[in-house]
């Protein structure tokens, strides 16, 4: 079988190197799969099986069609919505995830930014450097006391949860599909999200990205909050109306946001604003000026989608795909979505 790796840093290479089975050959580019970077392969038919990282954009499906022999997609994430399943699944091509790689790492860094938008570790550094220290500007709040409300309950949630009860903070959570069940009365289901929204001084967002939680934060659930309510969001951008967020933050009605992934997160420099504006989408500059008007608010932590990026969490990514690479080529597939 031809296997193409993409997206594949130094670390991905040497893992590869040293663990991919001997008995087959591999291919390793360092860009990811997209319109543009697809003329950079030559002879994509002869690839049976690539793999993949996640990104904020889609897969197109016109990209795929290149790949004429394709009979599986290893995906080096555990969420999927960069690939179109639907038509994986007309054109008989196998779709693998790494399931539950993260949610220790992802966990420990929701924890993380907690503490740093609380405590405003992330204002205090700034100010150092520029030595303009003002003790006033950094009287923080602690997590102990305080209700935190959890949206979503899988594996990364648990993991949050029980990282919380040290803290001695009230856990709240919502999940439609746990909703009956407790781990050892570490915390309580609500009934509804508006309960969770009316009651919680801290909300962390653990569920996928799809079209029932799309902009599962707006202005309505906003207008429900307490004011003064903190914002965690290490799951998925577009599970937060960007616009909505920014007017909370400003008015105070949201007093810190701690933010590891944004809508249309893909443009955060302005390198690739300044090269690349022209190309997007009216919906895509919009919310990306909003992103970078947030950068420069006060009470707003964010970082670049880095909450799963331990040396744990790769090891276990690549070892996974690695496995289910294997798994396939022996007829066994495993960790399948369709």
């Amino acid at each position: 079988m031809n296997i193409l790796f993409f997206d594949c840093d130094t670390i991905s290479k040497n893992f590869l190197q040293q663990y991919f089975p001997k008995n087959l050959s591999y291919h390793t580019v360092d860009f990811e799969l997209n319109s543009q970077n697809i003329e950079k392969i030559v002879n994509p038919e002869v690839f049976e099986i690539i793999s993949v990282f996640a990104h904020a954009q889609p897969i197109p499906n016109n990209v795929l069609d290149k790949f004429s022999n394709l009979k599986m997609i290893a995906t080096r994430s555990t969420g999927f919505n960069h690939i179109d399943l639907d038509y994986c699944k007309s054109k008989n091509i196998l779709v693998c995830n790494v399931p539950n790689y993260g949610s220790t790492s992802v966990a420990e860094f929701t924890i993380a930014l907690m503490l740093g938008l609380l405590r405003k570790i992330y204002l205090s550094k700034s100010h150092m450097k520029t030595n303009n220290v003002n003790m006033n500007e950094y009287l923080g709040e602690s997590i102990k006391g305080k209700t935190v409300g959890i949206i979503g309950c899988g594996a990364i949630g648990r993991s949050v949860i029980h990282l919380l009860t040290a803290f001695d903070a009230h856990i709240i959570c919502f999940d439609p599909y746990m909703r009956q069940k407790s781990s050892k009365h570490e915390f309580s289901f609500t009934m509804s999200l508006n309960e969770l929204y009316q009651k919680s001084d801290i909300i962390s967002l653990h569920c996928p990205a799809n079209e029932q939680n799309f902009h599962l934060l707006n202005s309505d659930a906003f207008e429900k909050m307490k004011k003064g309510v903190y914002i965690i969001n290490t799951a998925r951008g577009s599970l937060i109306d960007t616009e909505s967020l920014y007017h909370a933050l400003k008015s105070g009605k949201v007093a810190g946001a701690a933010l590891d992934v944004l809508e249309n997160e893909d443009v955060i420099t302005e390198r690739e604003i300044s090269t690349d504006m022209e190309k997007k989408s009216n919906e895509f500059l919009l919310d990306s000026i909003i992103n970078f008007k947030m950068l420069q608010l006060n009470n707003t932590l964010i970082t670049p989608h880095i909450a799963f990026n331990s040396t744990d969490a790769i090891d276990k990514i690549l070892k996974t795909t690695i496995d289910n690479i294997r798994c396939f080529i022996d007829n066994k597939p495993q960790n399948c979505i369709t």
